[in-house]
């Protein structure tokens, strides 16, 4: 079996629930990499080590440094080469840049010397810049994951054009992070297309409304840009103006929250929106339980950044809520519009009022697509499949 080290920038992190989701199904398909965690995180999870990289330990950059400058003088003209060449899209990229390739030109020496035969590094931006470096240090040859923040945000990472040419596999979830892959240069060949798992899928027994008299809307995501927040707001204003009753909860924290709380305000939705903050993972699954239809209204920020397909997507699918989801970027990609879901513009909020009054008024009319829904997450987003797929990757 090859001997596998996942570098992640910080594990575990708490929103990043398809990360943990999808180790935990290696782990039962027999592939237990070492976990390498390069900035904070725990020491333990699921009683299995993780190594944790002490930030005290940069000051032997001093003697690294020179050592692997004279040791090999040519990786370290390559990547410096590149940043010298590229303007760096942001102070965030900068420094998780620089550190991890410090991770990598201290901790180089530890990976040869426990002869890993392959690293993946689960993001392309921190991770992979360990990796890269590590590879070019001691040739020990990476995949690594390459998600829609990793190559969209700012034009993408500092040093991705170089990942995308000296990883042996790119995995990523969406086709339209896909495309994007291969304008950067990326080969067909190395490209793996892999949607991320759902730890099972729990389906649904009564599509009736939760409640009579009014629609139970949810909706799940970081207060950022990207989410869409503010346009959220407006159809919910309309859907009100439009005198169909509903109560919504938006589970998710971020810096956004006193400006989406102030707009919440202005709207005059306070009654119907609830703010809950960052839940836990199993707190977020009640809530699907509980709720008829989740919105999600995503956007191309400003800065580029976007999701592929989100993690609530096929979340809610698998619950049998109706999903209302943003026809930007991958967010659709989930699901057949019209037949499993709808896929609609955000900017535009009388289609989503539209349905979402007809779901009110005739709720088994949605029944067909609520259970299709159910059947697309089983197929397209099943562990045991994914999984097997991305175990793949290091074979």
């Amino acid at each position: 079996m090859t001997k596998l080290a996942f570098l992640y920038a910080t594990f575990p992190r708490p929103t990043e629930t398809f990360v943990r989701r999808e180790l935990r199904h290696l782990q039962k398909l027999g592939a237990w990499p070492s976990i390498f965690s390069i900035w904070q995180g725990q020491k333990r999870w699921n009683e299995i080590q993780v190594h944790s990289f002490p930030l005290i330990r940069l000051l032997y950059l001093f003697f690294w440094i020179p050592y692997w400058a004279w040791k090999r003088p040519a990786s370290f003209k390559k990547v410096l080469s590149h940043l010298w060449s590229v303007s760096c899209p942001n102070l965030q990229n900068w420094n998780e840049t620089f550190l991890g390739l410090a991770f990598a030109l201290i901790e180089a020496k530890k990976f040869q010397n426990a002869q890993y035969s392959r690293l993946h590094a689960v993001w392309a931006t921190m991770p992979a810049s360990a990796a890269l470096a590590i590879n070019q240090l001691v040739d020990i040859p990476f995949s690594t994951g390459a998600h829609a923040y990793d190559v969209f945000r700012n034009g993408g990472d500092w040093l991705l054009p170089m990942k995308i040419k000296l990883a042996t596999k790119l995995r990523t979830s969406s086709q339209s992070t896909a495309y994007r892959l291969r304008l950067l240069g990326a080969e067909k060949k190395n490209l793996e297309v892999i949607h991320r798992s759902l730890n099972g899928v729990p389906g649904r027994n009564d599509f009736n409304l939760v409640q009579q008299n009014k629609l139970n809307l949810l909706s799940v995501g970081r207060l950022v840009e990207k989410k869409g927040y503010f346009l959220l707001i407006n159809i919910l204003r309309v859907l009100r103006d439009q005198n169909i009753p509903f109560q919504i909860n938006i589970i998710g924290g971020g810096k956004l929250n006193r400006e989406i709380n102030r707009q919440i305000h202005l709207a005059g939705l306070k009654e119907e929106v609830n703010l809950l903050g960052h839940l836990d993972e199993q707190k977020t699954e009640n809530f699907y339980r509980q709720h008829d239809a989740l919105l999600f209204t995503g956007i191309i920020a400003k800065n580029g950044d976007r999701d592929g397909i989100p993690n609530v997507i096929p979340e809610a699918m698998a619950h049998g809520l109706l999903v209302l989801a943003s026809n930007y970027a991958g967010s659709s990609e989930a699901f057949p519009n019209g037949k499993a879901g709808f896929s609609l513009d955000p900017y535009n909020p009388y289609p989503w009022v539209e349905i979402l009054g007809r779901f009110f008024r005739n709720p088994d009319k949605f029944t067909g697509i609520r259970k299709s829904a159910i059947s697309s997450a089983q197929s397209d987003f099943s562990a045991e499949v994914n999984c097997q797929k991305f175990k793949n990757l290091f074979v």
